[in-house]
């Protein structure tokens, strides 16, 4: 019997517990199968909507159905609608949610389809030099590619091993096979130099997919991919979801960027939907970094993920060599600059010698605080709970959350003062103050207020790499991933204040920020070195991340965890709580408690469970929006996932929750 119904996913809303399927009667003569675009009447008003067809049926659950309107075609092959129930089943999110993760707006338009383009001749490129490290990794690594089964490992790295090298080469066995490849890179900035490199051997088998391309040329590479005239795709996070057939290699460089982790609905993990697609396709999974997550090493040790190690650097280059610099004592001797004596020195020595350097400032703008002289409080975004940083190129005072600005206030708000201290230093005070003891030196500054315009990644760092500048000096996006060959000296500037971030990867992340940095220096023929500065000089995360040791960080890290009980001992589930009024998103959540100890009861088998009391976020409000957050640690099983939506379905049913936005995080920050 032919179905006469398609069951189909529209945008309803953004409440998982609400999400729901709709049949509709399909008209005689129109074909229609699960995949398709279909426009449909919705509502009252009958307002025409598009929708996606997830399934056919012979029988409707309701004896009025609507019609389709009309049939745009199939817009998700079978792997896709696989893909969305796998979004939805893990992340929470709504069917709708999951179809726009996978299909972007721009590749929803109507393309013509494109002549299929002279794929490159792999024969007429010149052959890689491995290194006897890089080899061995590749030799095991490229039988698993013929096998289609999935594989994976875990490349471990120093900086400057050539772990790039180990990647161009499975690509080019990888491409070789007739198979396809994905390389995730954790920020824009990293794009244009990789892919310089990459198009010079693989020429147009690749497209670029990441958020800075403009709708046209996200539908070309969208279609490109789609279509076989790409089998190379390059982006960043949402390239995890690049519509390739037959794919044989998945790379994920710098595997522990928490820039991979989505942080809206699909809040998806990338590494857990490259696992996803490995499993399908067959296909080797291989995420690598100098410094990988407390998470994944563990799981290699286990023997989850097949362990491999590049312990030097390519061409025997050593490590550069690394001072650490107590700003305690510069204070105490009378230094009340920004920079330590042996930071100034280095970098006037560097300038005489005519060797590039690197500064790294994880903080932007001039002042980070602008408080008042009376009560002390900090002059607080209107919108946010967050205190505004002045920006001294404009005057005004900014929130980096919300982008709401304004100039300094005539009086403080709390108590009228009209006097307000200025304190802390940003990337725009740091470029000044440079800029006073060298003037002769060129300075690049690289941070969001600098690299809004399209293609200022690209033309920065190459400008950089010509010789165009002495010193860059920004933000973290210049701290990993990048290879200057002039550069010989990197500072980092207050390496303190990501240690507390009220995050449990804090320290982890503050020690590969240590370690990525300090590897851009030396990388090529001459040796670098490295300048922290700090004033906690003794703390063991500084100290080791000096040392590039992370054997010796992961023994520290591993048994804090376990006591703790954090990731990987167990999954942390992040309930949120949003909404305009305060009183009722503080009650929403503490009403979820009970909704939790009522879902409980519909579960009889034993849910190992931790669960914390409702507590606002570190951030409290952001953009108009109360947070509030319930946080459980937990087993992430089909039955604590089970649990979690039976909660969320009973919360929904309740008056005191309407106008609050409940969402589900796993494994997401537990801080901001």
């Amino acid at each position: 019997m032919t179905p006469d119904f398609a069951v189909v996913a529209v945008q309803i809303g953004s409440a998982f517990a609400s999400d729901q399927l709709f049949h509709y009667r399909i008209p005689s003569g129109m074909i229609c199968t699960p995949g398709c675009a279909v426009i449909v009447p919705f509502g009252k008003n009958n307002r025409k909507i598009t929708g996606f067809v997830m399934a056919l049926a012979e029988e409707s659950p309701v004896p009025e159905c609507k019609e389709i309107l009309s049939c745009q075609g199939i817009m998700l092959n079978a792997e896709q609608m696989e893909l969305i129930k796998w979004l939805r089943e893990n992340t929470f999110c709504t069917y709708y949610d999951a179809i726009r993760t996978l299909i972007p707006a721009a590749a929803m338009k109507n393309t013509k389809p494109r002549k299929k383009q002279n794929f490159l001749s792999m024969e007429t490129l010149p052959p890689l030099v491995l290194s006897p490290e890089q080899q061995a990794v590749f030799e095991t690594i490229a039988p698993a590619l013929e096998t289609d089964q999935p594989a994976s490992f875990l490349l471990k790295g120093v900086t400057g091993s050539g772990k790039t090298a180990v990647f161009e080469a499975l690509a080019a066995r990888t491409l070789a096979l007739g198979k396809s490849v994905i390389l995730l890179l954790p920020e824009i900035g990293l794009t244009p130099q990789n892919v310089q490199r990459f198009e010079s051997r693989f020429g147009n088998r690749i497209a670029l997919m990441h958020s800075r391309l403009s709708d046209g040329e996200r539908r070309l590479s969208y279609e490109r991919a789609r279509t076989g005239q790409a089998d190379f795709i390059i982006g960043t996070r949402s390239a995890i979801f690049a519509p390739l057939k037959q794919i044989g290699l998945i790379i994920m460089d710098e595997e522990g960027e928490h820039s991979y982790k989505s942080d809206a609905s699909p809040r998806y993990d990338t590494i857990d939907v490259a696992k996803q697609r490995c499993r399908y396709h067959g296909a080797v999974f291989l995420p690598a970094s100098a410094t990988p997550t407390i998470e994944r090493y563990y799981q290699a040790k286990k023997g989850l993920y097949h362990l491999l190690e590049l312990n030097h650097r390519y061409g025997d280059m050593p490590l550069p060599s690394v001072e650490i610099a107590d700003m305690r004592q510069e204070r105490e001797n009378g230094n009340l600059s920004e920079f330590s004596r042996s930071l100034h020195d280095a970098l006037a020595e560097n300038l005489r010698n005519k060797e590039q350097s690197i500064l790294l400032l994880n903080r932007r703008g001039y002042h980070t605080i602008i408080s008042c002289c009376i009560c002390n409080q900090p002059v607080y975004c209107q919108n946010c709970s967050v205190p505004m940083t002045w920006h001294k190129t404009d005057q005004l005072l900014h929130c980096h959350y919300c982008g709401f600005s304004q100039p300094i206030p005539a009086a403080c708000p709390i108590c009228h003062g009209t006097k307000f201290r200025r304190m802390g230093f940003g990337t725009q005070k740091l470029e000044e103050e440079l800029s006073s003891y060298f003037p002769e030196a060129r300075i690049l500054r690289m941070d969001a207020d600098t690299v809004s315009k399209k293609n200022a990644y690209a033309e920065n760092f190459e400008a950089f790499r010509r010789g165009d500048y002495d010193i860059m000096l920004g933000t973290q996006m210049i701290g990993k991933g990048l290879d200057f060959p002039n550069v010989t000296l990197v500072g980092v500037i207050s390496v303190d204040k990501a240690l507390f971030s009220g995050d449990f990867r804090s320290y982890e992340r503050t020690f590969s920020l240590i370690t990525q940095v300090v590897g851009r220096g030396g990388r090529h023929s001459k040796s670098g070195r490295a300048i922290l500065q700090t004033f906690i000089p003794d703390h063991y995360v500084i100290r080791l991340g000096a040392e590039q040791d992370f054997e010796g960080f992961y023994a520290q890290e591993i048994p804090l965890r376990k006591v703790m009980l954090f990731p990987p001992f167990c999954d942390i589930c992040v309930i949120g709580f949003t909404g305009t009024d305060e009183k009722k998103t503080a009650a929403s959540a503490e009403l979820f408690m009970n909704c939790l100890k009522l879902a409980l009861q519909n579960h009889p088998e034993k849910l190992p469970l931790r669960i914390l009391r409702p507590m606002p976020f570190i951030y409290g409000k952001i953009n108009n929006k109360y947070r509030y957050r319930i946080i459980i640690k937990c087993k992430n099983t089909k039955q604590f996932r089970e649990f979690i939506r039976d909660a969320l379905k009973l919360a929904s049913k309740a008056k005191e929750t309407s106008g609050i936005h409940i969402y589900v995080d796993m494994n997401g920050s537990t801080s901001l």
